[in-house]
């Protein structure tokens, strides 16, 4: 499981500090998300784009401040934007002020994926594991990456959009020379 743990982006050590009495739940939860990174790809091809305006999709993490998007939004493309620290955010959320106390910590969690609802719960675990699945997919070894026609180009360390669309542009007419 420590492979996860790096894989996933370092979920929380919060998360690993309780032992097999909270393991049920959290492997439940972790075996969700293993399994999302092998469904999320066909879910980010429902959508295409076309030839004038790819789907662009965005690979980064919190620390990575990506502009432009609203503007690309206003002229016809679609952004989707999909960040590899969803996963750690979800489990720290569900791990936060969980209670010393196995027993009781175990409760807890139960109540609050029943708050959640499983199934909801199971659509937050997909959405938080796209980006993974996609950066896996895509084979991008770093980020940020962004990516134009399902990942047939790529632009890494570009935070603008913007910028991005420029430079994709330019490779382009580069090929149709």
């Amino acid at each position: 499981m420590w492979w996860l743990k790096n894989l996933a982006g370092c979920v929380g050590d919060a998360m690993y500090r309780s032992t097999s009495v909270m393991s049920l739940s959290i492997s439940w939860l972790l075996s969700i998300g293993l399994l999302m990174i092998w469904i999320a790809p066909v879910m980010a091809q429902l959508n295409p784009g076309n030839q004038n305006h790819p789907l662009i999709e965005v690979i980064h993490s919190d620390a990575d401040k990506i502009s432009g998007r609203a503007k690309l939004i206003q002229q016809g493309y679609v952004v989707k934007l999909y960040n590899l620290d969803a996963p750690k955010q979800l489990f720290a959320s569900l791990s936060q002020n969980l209670p010393s106390n196995q027993a009781a910590a175990k409760s807890t969690l139960e109540q609050r994926m029943q708050q959640h609802g499983r199934q909801a719960l199971q659509q937050q675990l997909i959405l938080a594991y796209q980006g993974l699945s996609l950066a896996i997919q895509y084979q991008v070894d770093r980020y940020p990456a962004v990516l134009f026609g399902q990942g047939r180009a790529v632009i890494y360390g570009v935070t603008d959009l913007e910028q991005a669309l420029s430079l994709y542009r330019q490779w382009q007419c580069g090929l149709n020379r």
